[in-house]
């Protein structure tokens, strides 16, 4: 009886023995369970603190990004201010210029202008009251403020240039003139500078310019055949052909 007593104690202590055998494994197996729970929360915790940390990342790169743009903007900008500083201070200068340069053409512009006002009331007098008030018209321009340098420049040439058109060209046009104190209506013939004619309508009287008296010489007869032959060529009437005129040559 003692032998089998010791047996089934020393069964009941396998057992037991066994019994904390399978305990000590639960537990592993738990301890296990819940190291890898823990490592899956940490790693979901990492892979959350990665997936922020690249958020950041890409938000100081956009902001870094943004950083240089904003640098090469604001450079841009200043490079266009001190380029329009640049551009205002010489279109200041250039009007300083202008000024300058307008004070001492304007004096000499007038005293052009009053030499060929002269000129005209000294010239020939052809479609003199229509050249007068050219250059009176051409004196009121040169007056007005509202008008630029350069371009009263240009008027003052034109007006030039007209004059010395007439020296190269022939013309006949119909005009009133007093004659020993009475209105004729003639037919005025006019080769450049050079002679100045007029024949009444009727044909029956032509006369010529005599610039050393400064009047008017009525022609022989014989020349009216002429005067009107060549009124005619002026006035492209018939073909040009070889005329002999009057005129009076310096001695």
């Amino acid at each position: 009886m003692r032998i089998q007593s010791v047996m089934l104690v020393a069964m009941l202590a396998g057992c037991g023995s066994a019994a904390l055998k399978a305990a000590t494994v639960d537990d592993s197996l738990s301890v296990v369970s819940k190291t890898n729970q823990s490592a899956i929360a940490s790693q979901q915790r990492i892979d959350q603190m990665a997936l922020q940390t690249q958020r950041m990342l890409e938000e100081y790169q956009q902001i870094t990004l943004n950083t240089e743009y904003q640098n090469v903007y604001n450079y841009e900008l200043k490079q266009l201010q001190q380029d329009q500083e640049a551009e205002l201070e010489s279109l200041q200068k250039q009007i300083d210029e202008i000024n300058v340069t307008q004070l001492r053409i304007m004096p000499l512009m007038n005293s052009m202008a009053d030499a060929l006002e002269k000129f005209v009331v000294l010239d020939v007098p052809f479609r003199q009251e229509q050249r007068v008030n050219g250059v009176i018209q051409l004196k009121q321009h040169l007056r007005n403020p509202s008008l630029s340098l350069p371009d009263k420049y240009r008027l003052l040439l034109e007006a030039y240039q007209i004059e010395n058109d007439y020296g190269r060209s022939v013309e006949t046009y119909r005009d009133s003139l007093e004659v020993e104190g009475e209105m004729l209506s003639v037919e005025f013939l006019r080769v450049g500078r050079v002679a100045l004619y007029y024949r009444t309508l009727d044909g029956a009287t032509s006369a010529y310019w005599n610039r050393d008296t400064r009047e008017w010489e009525v022609l022989p007869v014989a020349f009216n055949r002429n005067i009107s032959d060549a009124i005619r060529v002026a006035g492209n009437q018939v073909a040009p052909q070889l005329l002999s005129l009057p005129m009076v040559m310096p001695e």
